[in-house]
Formats: structure tokens, sequence, C-alpha cells
């Protein structure tokens, strides 16, 4: 991985630009997985870390995760919306304040 990434700032790491078609999140023919492996990434992304695609071997934040993971936060009142911007400005914003933002990888 880049060696500018850090891990107390997502804004520094990639994300993939749209869900790999084996997404299992949001993928055309998305990769099975049993339902207790589902639940522990959704839990996950629910505030504990990010979710890394695997169509990539890892180098780049999961465009299907990082989708759930906004309508999340969005509904767990963390972002004003479920986009990419809102989730930088609560990044900016968390940096400043030391609030968890999903920042274990």
């Amino acid at each position: 991985m880049n060696s500018q990434l850090n891990p107390k700032d997502l804004r520094t790491y990639p994300v993939q630009e749209k869900p790999c078609k084996t997404c299992p999140f949001e993928g055309e023919n998305p990769v099975q997985l049993c339902p207790n492996r589902y639940k522990g990434f959704i839990e996950n992304l629910a505030g504990q870390g990010q979710h890394l695609c695997h169509s990539v071997d890892n180098e780049a934040i999961c465009r299907g995760g990082r989708n759930i993971q906004l309508r999340i936060l969005c509904a767990m009142g963390m972002l004003t919306e479920p986009t990419d911007e809102a989730f930088d400005q609560a990044i900016e914003e968390s940096l400043n304040s030391d609030v968890d933002m999903g920042g274990n990888i």
C-alpha cells in the first residue's frame, strides 16, 4: 500500500470508483457469503472499520461496502447525507475532536 496512508485519516485511502462485479454488497454477480460472515462485515462497517475490495487485492476500500457504510452512518446521525463528501467532512471534524469514524482498517 501507499506509504502516504494514514490510519487516522481515511481520506488518504483509495476507494473503488464503483462496486466490482462480484462485490458481496452491490455487485452484479455477488460473491456468496454465509449469513454470519455477511453480518460480521456489516457490523464492521457500522463503525468499527472499512471493508477492503477483494478484486484489487485489498489495496482499496470496497465501494459497495463504503456505500452501505455511508447509509448506516447517515442513519446514525454521524453524516449529514450518505456521500463521500459528507464522510470526508465527518473525518475532518473527527480529527479535530478525536471521535472514531471507523478508522480501524
